[in-house]
């Protein structure tokens, strides 16, 4: 078999990567970290006062390099794809917008990401739109760790019109360096992880 073939549902969800983020505001060059009174913090805010949801997402605004990595149940399945992301901070600062270019399966995919944490809800938020889809995928989410980790839940649906229970899970490596990876929700309960994203900062 070949290694490189489309893993089933794969190219339906690839926009999630993550896989799971413009204009003008805090906008940060290549490899540099948003400055903490620029990337989305309210007026008023003081250094004694516990950072915003807002606030902590805003620090990932900059421009990565992304390795697209498809995982069957026994680990990466053939090489990894190779793609650029571009987040910014919008609305005030209390969205990101990741935009996103990558290569998979010979084919170049476009994609773009809405983050947000609701205030009224306590949740996470996540809407996802890329060109080998005419879906918008929404995803809620909630984190125990102050956003370093989020776990994202949602639902899609194949070409087929059978619905899929999709997780995303967010975990932040560091400054410079996170990971989005995407797991199928299986009728038992269990899931089946079948993509991971590794976002590296550049420098």
């Amino acid at each position: 078999m070949n290694t490189r073939t489309k893993p089933c549902a794969t190219m339906a969800v690839l926009a999630i990567s993550g896989a799971l983020v413009a204009a003008g505001f805090a906008q940060s060059t290549p490899g540099s970290k948003p400055a903490a009174d620029a990337a989305g913090t309210q007026a008023g805010h003081r250094a004694d006062q516990p950072e915003t949801p807002q606030q902590v997402m805003a620090k990932r605004a900059g421009e990565y390099t992304r390795e697209i990595q498809f995982l069957n149940s026994s680990g990466p399945q053939g090489e990894p794809f190779a793609g650029t992301s571009k987040i910014s901070v919008i609305l005030d600062g209390h969205f990101l917008m990741e935009e996103n270019d990558d290569v998979v399966f010979g084919k170049p995919v476009h994609g773009i990401r809405i983050y947000g944490f609701n205030n009224a809800t306590g949740n996470y938020e996540l809407a996802s739109l890329y060109t080998m889809s005419n879906a918008i995928l929404l995803f809620t989410g909630t984190s125990s760790d102050g956003g370093k980790t989020v776990d994202y839940s949602g639902e899609s649906a194949t070409a087929k019109g059978e619905k899929l229970t999709l997780r995303a899970h967010f975990r932040q490596l560091n400054d410079d360096q996170f990971v989005v990876t995407v797991a199928n929700m299986g009728a038992d309960g269990k899931e089946s992880p079948f993509q991971s994203t590794t976002y590296k900062r550049k420098k």
